[in-house]
């Protein structure tokens, strides 16, 4: 396939030759297109005929074949009216100059153009980029754009800055000391050597530079120590707090699954059993509202298995009994116990107590609850810069079962209790 914008011309329908701009031969330059005919205030005649085709390229068009006319053989357009006229002359007046160029100003024809332009190039080089001072002459090359007073100032604060630094390289860097510990020549010498690795230390500034260095050593070896002497002990004492839990015959564990982990979540599971492994609660709940499913992919409890189960308030009794007088362990307290604190509200709220929160917080006073989640989380050590703490641990082994969740708790007082014996047989 012939390639259209060679130089050579060739006929799209097989009659009219097609040129590039460049292309086009001397005998055809007074050919026209048809806008610029209409520029010259003529317009093809009735049945004349193109000679040619011009080949352009146009932005946001492509390229395209325009027909070439020879204006010899043009008509004249119709001549303008008096408001064409001035309506055009306005047009291609210069707002600045005011002089009527041949095409259509804009905003200031381009002498206009480049004239600003040139007062703006002259403006900048006669302004002084640190002060914003204008002089009647543009500052010489050397000055790089900046007056004479600024200039000054800047080359002496260069000169006071090298000096300062020429002075620092040449004293000791000890502190308070004066001395001299090099010279200029042996700087340089140095420096070209590439062995200057900064100001030296003169004797007395090094004997104590490197005592305080030995010092701040020691410092942080001992509070390496102290520090992990300080977590042994915090172990130590976890460990310690763990098995007299075990020992206790009035410790208990106790756990729930709810609805949810809102404030208004009910309680749907209940358990709660000795250190030793003994179950005195271990129950379904019916909470009376239906179960999310969220929550069922939690812990697979189904609105069908606690239909028919009995509700808190029926538990209530046997509740009371097992936690009376008993030590009771929780994983995670704040949360079970805002949900004992709610079911035992709604309960006194149903029985027409006169004030059922008030009722709700003097039971739960009456019984000791104690946290599991926090001590564990702190006999694991995972601490977190974020919270500026041990980071809390999820219960491990957990079954997301009420009294599957009571036995993980009691392993997890077992794994901590444990190091309290390994620290026993060290000792001894």
């Amino acid at each position: 396939m012939t390639d259209t914008r060679t130089a050579d011309p060739r006929s799209v329908d097989g009659s009219l030759p097609v040129y590039r701009r460049s292309d086009v031969p001397k005998q055809l330059h007074h050919l026209r297109t048809t806008t610029e005919l209409q520029a010259q205030r003529l317009k093809p005649a009735a049945g004349q005929l193109p000679v040619a085709l011009l080949r352009v390229y146009r932005s946001g068009h492509g390229w395209g074949e325009f027909p070439l006319y020879d204006p010899a053989q043009a008509a004249p357009m119709r001549p303008l009216s008096q408001k064409q006229n001035a309506a055009m002359r306005a047009r291609r007046t210069c707002p600045k100059c005011n002089t009527v160029r041949p095409h259509v100003v804009h905003r200031m024809c381009q002498d206009c153009a480049t004239a600003e332009h040139q007062e703006r190039l002259d403006l900048q080089a006669r302004t002084c980029w640190p002060c914003g001072r204008v002089s009647l002459a543009p500052h010489p090359q050397e000055r790089k754009g900046s007056c004479e007073p600024c200039w000054l100032h800047r080359t002496i604060q260069r000169q006071f800055e090298a000096e300062r630094l020429a002075v620092r390289s040449r004293t000791c860097p000890g502190r308070d000391c004066q001395n001299m510990t090099a010279t200029d020549e042996e700087i340089a010498a140095a420096r070209a050597a590439h062995t200057w690795h900064g100001p030296r230390f003169c004797p007395p500034c090094a004997e104590r530079a490197e005592q305080e260095h030995s010092a701040h050593l020691r410092a942080d070896q001992i509070a390496r120590e102290q520090a992990e002497q300080a977590r042994r002990d915090e172990i130590a004492e976890l460990a310690a707090w763990a098995g007299t839990v075990l020992a206790d015959p009035d410790a208990v564990v106790l756990d729930c699954e709810t609805t949810g982990l809102d404030d208004e979540a009910r309680i749907v599971d209940l358990a709660v059993q000795t250190v030793a492994g003994d179950f005195l609660v271990d129950t379904l709940l019916n909470p009376g509202e239906p179960i999310p499913d969220a929550s069922t992919r939690v812990h697979g409890i189904t609105d069908e298995q606690v239909r028919d189960a009995p509700a808190f308030a029926d538990q209530l009794p046997h509740l009371a009994a097992a936690l009376a007088g008993k030590r009771v362990l929780i994983y995670n307290r704040g949360f079970d116990v805002g949900r004992l604190r709610h079911e035992l509200t709604l309960h006194y709220r149903n029985a027409g107590h006169d004030d059922p929160a008030a009722a709700a917080t003097a039971w739960l006073d009456a019984v000791r609850f104690e946290d599991v989640m926090i001590p564990y989380s702190t006999w694991c050590g995972d601490w977190s810069d974020y919270w500026g703490g041990y980071a809390w641990q999820p219960l491990p082994g957990g079954e997301h079962r009420a009294l599957g969740d009571c036995r993980a708790t009691v392993t997890v007082l077992r794994m901590m209790a444990i190091d309290d014996d390994d620290q026993g047989a060290t000792a001894s």
